[in-house]
């Protein structure tokens, strides 16, 4: 009895390790063992090495001691051609078997061992078929001068196209709890519903753009860690942020919260980090005005809070010191005051007294190759724009004060320039200025609204800046 139990714990401990670990073979008529193959893996928009091949009997073998998490794996060859497998933590990764050819079409593999993989290339196999149809089409459309008869060839390909979409559907039914339906439901598109018929074209439009926004992810599987290791999930964050996120960076922020959030609900690790990933690049990328904004947001709540659970404490606390610097000239914030002598050192001045309803603050140093460029344009706008709309309050960053005087005499730059010639004020540090020059457009109110523009752009942003507070009932 005891001899029994031994063994049955024996061959339950074999299964087990055998589940922990993958063995995946490839045979590829054509390569001997003088060749060497690589397995990688897609991660996010880019392909990773993940494991290089032993060869045994003109058998290629992919062998580890864990289980491979999964996603789409690429079989690289010699010439660095290659073909997709799918692997599933859900199956066997010992019992993956593929033979093929140096041609590497999809009907000519042959799959063994692996449901998720038969299912892979039989949908292939029929799509590389249906493909050489379309192809055959194409031409014929293209040769045909009839056109009744080409818009007969049209309707064909296009029904070619829907045969393709109906094939990856009926997988999603057949199989629903695969890996590969997985896949193949995230690759398919929001289904708008059709609008009443007396609606306008632009309500259309509209309804259309916010049900897809609104259903993006219905089907995605936000538990699934193994979607990221597809090219598809960093595909669809890509057309999410850059299709249905208008560039404005309140309605950003919350849209990702809300995406990170159900992503964090639904359970994929993976995808919660991976997004986030995404975001910190895409938001400090951003070539719209404020995304510092959705920057800084991303960082603190995510970051600081210690919701990144990847981040030790150096990464940690390299992002907060850095979201802090950025803090203080955030968008829609009252910009930090500052109280500073002008070039006769006799009277300060105070940012927060200005009374215009725009306030062009401009960080500058007359040594500064780019200021020389900038500053003659900005004096050029001063010049001709109304005081009693308009501020400029510029600061001299650095210390050759007789320099600076001279130029501003030189320049005839007539507008307010101040510096911190005593050393009372702490702008560096409040307005985070590593460079010059920086300019920050203010309201009536002190608040910033445009940052780091450029001097060119500076009458139509006031301009745009004061038709809103008319519109508003901020200035009559």
């Amino acid at each position: 009895m005891k001899k029994t139990l031994i063994l049955l714990l024996s061959i339950i401990a074999s299964i087990t390790s055998m589940a922990q670990s993958y063995d995946i073979v490839v045979k590829i008529d054509g390569l001997d063992c003088a060749e060497e193959l690589i397995l990688a893996n897609h991660f996010g928009n880019k392909q990773y090495i993940r494991d290089t091949s032993d060869c045994i009997n003109g058998e290629f073998h992919f062998q580890g001691n864990e289980q491979l998490e999964s996603g789409i794996y690429l079989v690289v060859m010699p010439d660095r051609r290659y073909f997709e497998i799918v692997v599933s933590k859900d199956e066997d990764q010992n019992t993956y078997r593929f033979e093929t050819d140096t041609l590497l079409e999809p009907d000519e593999t042959v799959v063994t061992g692996s449901l998720e993989n038969e299912i892979f290339y039989g949908f292939n196999a029929y799509a590389a078929e249906q493909g050489r149809a379309a192809g055959a089409l194409r031409k014929a459309i293209d040769a045909e001068e009839d056109e009744a008869d080409k818009k007969k060839l049209q309707e064909e390909l296009r029904e070619i196209g829907i045969q393709v979409k109906n094939r990856r559907k009926q997988v999603i039914i057949d199989y629903p709890n695969s890996f590969i339906a997985k896949i193949y439901n995230a690759m398919q598109e929001v289904v708008i519903p059709d609008p009443p018929a007396e609606w306008s074209d632009s309500m259309r439009n509209i309804e259309a753009y916010m049900y897809v926004r609104n259903h993006f992810w219905d089907n995605i599987d936000n538990g699934e860690d193994g979607l990221v290791r597809t090219p598809i999930f960093h595909a669809k964050l890509k057309e999410y942020f850059d299709d249905y996120v208008p560039p404005i960076a309140d309605t950003s922020i919350m849209l990702a919260d809300q995406l990170i959030n159900r992503m964090e609900a639904e359970g994929s690790p993976e995808q919660f980090k991976y997004t986030i990933h995404f975001l910190l690049t895409y938001f400090q990328k951003s070539k719209y005005m404020c995304f510092d904004k959705a920057l800084h947001h991303i960082t603190k709540n995510y970051y600081c809070n210690g919701r990144a659970f990847w981040a030790d404490s150096t990464l940690r606390a390299d992002m907060c010191e850095q979201s802090d610097k950025m803090g203080p000239t955030l968008c829609d914030l009252v910009a930090p005051d500052m109280i500073m002598p002008d070039s006769t050192f006799s009277r300060r001045y105070q940012l927060h007294a200005v009374k215009t309803p725009v306030t062009v603050v401009v960080f500058w140093d007359i040594d500064c190759g780019h200021c020389k460029k900038e500053m003659p344009i900005i004096k050029q706008y001063y010049d001709s724009c109304n005081k009693e709309e308009v501020f400029i309050y510029a600061v001299y960053t650095q210390g050759n004060w007789q320099g600076w005087k001279d130029y501003i005499r030189e320049n005839e730059m007539n507008f307010l320039n101040v510096a911190n010639a005593f050393g009372e004020d702490d702008f560096r540090k409040d307005y985070n200025i590593i460079s010059t020059p920086q300019i920050y457009v203010l309201d009536n109110d002190k608040k910033i609204k445009f940052k780091k523009i450029a001097a060119k752009d500076i009458a139509n942003i006031v301009d745009h800046l004061l038709e809103e507070q008319r519109d508003s009932g901020v200035l009559e």
